[in-house]
């Protein structure tokens, strides 16, 4: 008898701490989107002030994707989020051939920026190929 009720009191504590645990997890995820949204419009005001830093924001924003698509509970999130992350890494490329036209880059920088759009389409197109599995 005694076996028995300490089974069901280990089994009840663990079920509490298991809700807490994932209660604790939701806000720390929360929490973490609000901040790393903050500081991408934190980074987007500098424009209206002229001192904003392109690449700040594409960091910030690559940041907030990133961890959204990672976190997300559906599918369908995740790719939407890995789309925005696709669309930062080909707006780089355009910055880096323009610079590059412009005397400012180099080839090593396009051949970087071209792996790094290369490598967000990979990804993206393995969430669609599980999309298409589901």
């Amino acid at each position: 008898m005694k076996f028995k009720s300490a089974l069901i009191l280990v089994f009840a504590l663990s079920s509490s701490l298991g809700r807490a645990s994932t209660s604790s997890y939701a806000h720390i995820i929360a929490e973490r989107d609000s901040v790393l949204s903050e500081i991408v419009t934190y980074h987007e005001r500098q424009r209206s002030s002229g001192t904003a830093n392109e690449e700040s924001i594409a960091a910030a924003q690559l940041k907030l994707y990133s961890f959204r698509r990672d976190v997300a509970s559906t599918l369908v999130e995740k790719i939407k989020n890995q789309e925005l992350i696709v669309r930062l890494f080909e707006e780089n490329l355009k910055l880096i051939v323009f610079k590059r036209e412009a005397g400012l880059a180099g080839g090593i920088q396009i051949l970087e920026a071209k792996a790094a759009l290369l490598e967000a389409k990979q990804t993206l197109e393995e969430l669609r190929m599980g999309e298409k599995k589901s």
